[in-house]
């Protein structure tokens, strides 16, 4: 990731953790840092790394893939391909294979009439 691409993730783990309940000394547990550290995350003066991520959304209770799709959502919008497409496209989960499946005409239109609806939704936010 470049520069931009770490701050914006930086921006929504420093959201999500003004966010999240309970005891901050829970969150740095759960996050894999040391107690007191978390301001130091936060700040970006302690280096973000994935097990930070998976550990926050753990404790939230989320996936960690929503971090980057929140901080870096207009990469996934424009990309052409999906990761599946790449490793195995027939173990890809059904609600993804409709990028490397055909499809008529009529399904691939209700496709991109949902895309588009969810990218107004999520710009909205």
């Amino acid at each position: 990731m470049d520069d931009k691409d770490t701050k914006a993730v930086l921006a929504v783990v420093q959201r999500a953790v003004a966010a999240a309940p309970g005891r901050k000394h829970d969150l740095e547990s759960a996050m894999g840092i040391g107690h007191g550290r978390l301001i130091d995350l936060v700040n970006g003066q302690l280096e973000l790394r994935s097990r930070h991520l998976t550990g926050l959304a753990r404790y939230l209770e989320v996936p960690a893939s929503d971090f980057y799709r929140l901080a870096l959502g207009e990469a996934e919008r424009t990309a052409r391909r999906r990761l599946e497409e790449w490793i195995d496209p027939h173990a890809a989960p059904p609600f993804l294979r409709r990028y490397t499946e055909p499809a008529s005409s009529d399904d691939r239109l209700r496709t991109l009439i949902r895309e588009e609806i969810a990218a107004a939704l999520s710009a909205k936010r």
